[in-house]
């Protein structure tokens, strides 16, 4: 169970990364901002990390996709991410 709700928060949580990065570089082409650009990069990182955390992108790295004695804490983090880039999202929006 931990494992498909790790799966979809993680995807979840690529999809508010784009569309940060998507307002952040929306904000940074209007404005040409250096704290703009630092978002951008910042969001970009973020997004790596999730790509490289999410076990569908498993095998794409040589690692075998099954679930992990410690995936519940990796799903509860990966919740907890999902909860801060939407309301980073909100705020953006806002």
């Amino acid at each position: 169970m931990a494992h498909q709700i790790y799966i979809a928060v993680t995807i979840g949580n690529i999809i508010l990364l784009l569309v940060l990065i998507y307002l952040f570089w929306q904000s940074y082409r209007n404005v040409k901002s250096e704290f703009a650009l630092g978002l951008v990069i910042f969001g970009v990182i973020l997004l790596i990390d999730a790509i490289l955390s999410c076990p569908i992108f498993y095998p794409l790295f040589g690692r075998s996709v099954g679930p992990c004695p410690v995936e519940i804490f990796y799903a509860a983090a990966a919740v907890f991410e999902f909860i801060a880039l939407g309301v980073l999202l909100y705020l953006v929006r806002k």
